[in-house]
């Protein structure tokens, strides 16, 4: 499913002013693509600023996601590699940042499960997070 809803929502930035605006951006060809409500990404932003940076998976990545319910349309998941990084907190900069929309929870834990088969990958991890690569080569990278 992964391979599939990530073609074409792969972007590309030199870097962010804050990590809000990184959630914004990588939610943006979700809205675009009417996967998701744009209440969604507030949802999102909420729960980072109640419950902490828990989308923070570690070694410079994250995965934004919030409930069905808080506005998913249809399955979809996007990609955004920030090239400098963006601070979530004094302890956790992030360079790659998933943004996850399942219509239930089957497809999310179904999703979440291929992003992490994907994360466990080191070698395509680094090739993605810090090779100078268009968004086309990141997405070949992937269906490797």
């Amino acid at each position: 499913m992964l391979k599939e809803l990530i073609r074409n929502k792969i972007d590309i930035v030199d870097s962010m002013d804050n990590w809000e605006d990184a959630i914004k951006k990588g939610a943006e060809l979700l809205i675009e693509n009417k996967c998701i409500e744009p209440r969604y990404v507030d949802c999102i932003i909420n729960n980072i600023k109640e419950s902490g940076p828990y989308i923070v998976l570690g070694d410079g990545m994250a995965m934004s996601h919030a409930r069905p319910e808080d506005g998913v349309i249809s399955n979809g998941i996007t990609l955004l590699k920030i090239k400098n990084g963006v601070d979530f907190d004094e302890n956790n900069k992030i360079f790659l940042l998933f943004t996850l929309a399942a219509e239930n929870n089957d497809n999310h834990q179904e999703l979440m499960e291929e992003i992490a088969d994907l994360l466990n990958e080191s070698e395509k991890i680094k090739r993605i997070m810090y090779d100078e690569l268009t968004d086309l080569e990141i997405y070949d990278i992937i269906l490797q």
